[in-house]
Formats: structure tokens, sequence, C-alpha cells
């Protein structure tokens, strides 16, 4: 009877220290959720890897938490310091570069312990914006609608004696008819003048009247 006791207490004491050790690391805090997700694929307009937590990471061990996203050369594109928001963590990103990234990443758990983790996903790259249009181009829809004024800037000197030469034949002609017409009122003015000046100095004398 004393053997069996004594027997149930040496195996008593020898899984103890099993059973209490098994408490602390079942409490270690996991992974629950990452932005981006593992193995999905986004945009490079993305420009933050956060990652959720089953618990906030312990207090005052910040220097202890680490993200890292590398692309395929091992170039790290992480940028500036992890920011702790609950038990949410997360830091600025450069994912204009398509390819694969390797997220890796470091914590401290609440019961004190070390945990960490990594996975991959894919980036797009930036996406490509159409160039803005010149000003100084005009639109199609407005040089379709506007007529043609005069000769072309790239018009030779021929071309544009050509364009000139109607309008100068229209002042030549304009300006002779004005030149006749003048001619002829000062001639009419003559012949008024003569037959006035006449009139005042009476009828000429006749061979009769000289007798």
């Amino acid at each position: 009877m004393r053997l069996r006791v004594l027997l149930a207490s040496v195996l008593v004491a020898a899984t103890l220290p099993v059973v209490l050790g098994a408490g602390p690391a079942s409490a270690h805090d996991v992974l629950v959720s990452s932005d981006p997700a593992a193995d999905a694929s986004v945009s490079g307009d993305l420009d933050r890897v956060t990652l959720t937590l089953s618990e906030p990471p312990l207090s005052g061990l910040q220097s202890g938490i680490v993200i890292s996203v590398t692309d395929a050369a091992g170039s790290e594109h992480a940028r500036g310091d992890v920011s702790t928001d609950g038990n949410t963590i997360g830091t600025a990103v450069d994912l204009t570069d398509a390819g694969a990234y390797q997220v890796r990443w470091r914590s401290v758990s609440v019961d004190g312990h070390p945990i960490s983790g990594e996975y991959a996903f894919t980036s797009t790259g930036a996406t490509a914006t159409a160039p803005a249009p010149s000003a100084s181009a005009p639109s199609s829809s407005a040089t379709a609608g506007t007529p043609a004024v005069g000769p072309s800037p790239s018009a030779t000197a021929t071309e544009v004696a050509e364009a000139q030469a109607p309008a100068a034949h229209q002042h030549g002609a304009a300006t002779t008819i004005w030149l006749l017409a003048g001619l002829v009122v000062v001639a009419l003015l003559a012949v008024l003048v003569t037959r006035l000046v006449q009139r005042r100095r009476g009828p000429a004398p006749t061979a009769e009247d000289d007798r």
C-alpha cells in the first residue's frame, strides 16, 4: 500500500512541471491577420503593411518589434519605424516595383516570450498615369471648326504673293474708278465756271455794233 502511494507521489511530482510549463506556453500571442494577406496580390499604391496579433505586444519592449519587407533580391522596402496601435503593429513600405515580397516580423508576447513569423505576397507595381495634354497644342475639334484665314505661316513667298494678288488688283481698280470720277467732276466744274463768266460779261459785240 505504501509502495503505491509512493509511486503515485513520484508520478505527480514528475508531471507537475510539465503541466505548469504548458500554461505559459499556451499563452503566447499569435498572428491573427495581416494586410496585405499571405499570398495576396496588391497594387503598388499600397504604402503600409500592418499585422494584427491576438494580444497587444508587451509594453515597454517596443524596440523588440520588427517588420521587414524585402524583394526577391533581398532589398529592404520597409520605410520608417514600426508603430503600435493596440494589438496592431505596422510600418510604411514602398511597393512601386512589381514582384514578390517577403514579410518577416518579430514581436514580444504578453508573457514576455519573443514571437515571430513570415509570409509572402505580390505587388503589381505602381499604376501608370496618362500624360496631361499640352496646353499649346490646339484641339482637333477647334482646328476643324475654325476656317483658315490668309496664307499659312509656312507658305512660300510665291504663295503669299498669289494670295495677296486679288486684293491688290481690287485696290488698283477702285483707285482708277475714283480717279476717273474726280476728273469728270473737275471737267463739269470747269464748264460751269466758264458759263458763269460769260454770262457776267454779257453777249459778245457783233460787226453791226462796231459800225
